[in-house]
């Protein structure tokens, strides 16, 4: 009797390409579709309950029900003789695996065997998928442990449980310091209350003096491992904001919300030259209401910043 396997890929991108190259059946490929690194991910909830926060927070809470196929369709591992996850080394991917991992280390997995394919199939051509399929190897009771591991500093409520992971041994997960550093790094500024994909995308603005969203936001994407989502809100929260650091150069007269709001010019404020100059604190000027994994960040004072110096998290409450 031939195995069946069960497919576990990042996003649509990755789906299509192991469908198109003939190893999978649809029915058989089961697409992720979680950016993690950005919006609420709270501690020690079920799958369910957090795919409902998850789903509210990407319709704007329009629906509790975003992942609900995704995860009926996980709950038919049983099924399958394997279940190989594809995730590659971004942090949407990283992240999605420690979740994946913590999610089966609480089950039997009774002689389904669970494999990894190190690489990221949304990137290969149909062609190219056979070599890195052929090279997957088994998931280890090593990477089943630091998966867990992550995922609970991840979400957990003290980002300080995360930094020390990078006193550990991550071997296992190569990316995973890489990754840390990254979300860490999404702390306000010590000084500009900024984090380091807003200080990016202001940078790149001023360097160019005027520019449209669209362009400022794809200057960032071509260098880093971040969704295009993310930084066009943080584009927007710069324009709304009671104290703006961006402004339109041109006169914009669609809703701001819309995707018309990409081809909008855009330029810094003074008070935008002075926060990417650490001269101001952006948080202290117009707050903020950010998600980092478990921890929520509100209001106009916020007890962790990142220390640019230091290279670490430190506490207001010192």
């Amino acid at each position: 009797m031939r195995e069946k396997t069960l497919h576990i890929v990042d996003g649509e991108s990755s789906g299509g390409t192991l469908r198109v190259s003939g190893v999978a059946k649809p029915k058989d490929i089961l697409r992720w579709k979680d950016a993690l690194y950005t919006g609420p991910v709270p501690a020690g909830l079920s799958l369910g309950r957090l795919s409902a926060i998850r789903s509210r927070f990407w319709t704007q809470g329009r629906r509790d029900d975003e992942f609900e196929q995704r995860n009926v369709q996980l709950l038919s591992w049983k099924q399958y003789d394997e279940v190989v996850l594809w995730f590659g080394s971004t942090s949407i991917c990283q992240l999605s695996l420690a979740q994946i991992l913590t999610w089966f280390s609480e089950r039997e997995l009774n002689g389904t065997r669970l494999s990894l394919v190190r690489a990221y199939a949304g990137t290969l051509r149909p062609e190219q998928i056979v070599g890195p399929y052929a090279a997957r190897k088994l998931v280890s009771a090593r990477q089943m442990r630091l998966g867990k591991r992550i995922w609970r500093a991840f979400t957990a409520r003290n980002p300080v449980v995360l930094q020390r992971l990078l006193r550990t041994n991550l071997r296992a997960f190569p990316a995973a310091r890489e990754i840390i550093l990254q979300l860490l790094q999404e702390y306000p500024d010590q000084l500009s209350g900024l984090s380091r994909f807003e200080r990016l995308l202001l940078a790149a603005i001023n360097g160019m003096g005027t520019t449209s969203a669209a362009f400022a936001v794809a200057s960032i994407i071509r260098q880093e491992s971040v969704g295009d989502v993310l930084l066009a809100d943080m584009l927007r929260q710069f324009v709304l904001a009671p104290n703006p650091l961006l402004s339109f150069s041109e006169p914009f007269k669609g809703r701001i919300e819309s995707y018309r709001f990409n081809a909008s010019k855009l330029r810094l404020t003074a008070l935008g030259e002075k926060a990417l100059a650490g001269k101001v604190d952006n948080v202290a000027l117009n707050g903020i209401n950010r998600w980092i994994g478990g921890v929520h960040l509100k209001g106009n004072r916020v007890r962790w910043r990142w220390d640019e110096e230091e290279a670490r998290i430190i506490s207001s409450r010192r």
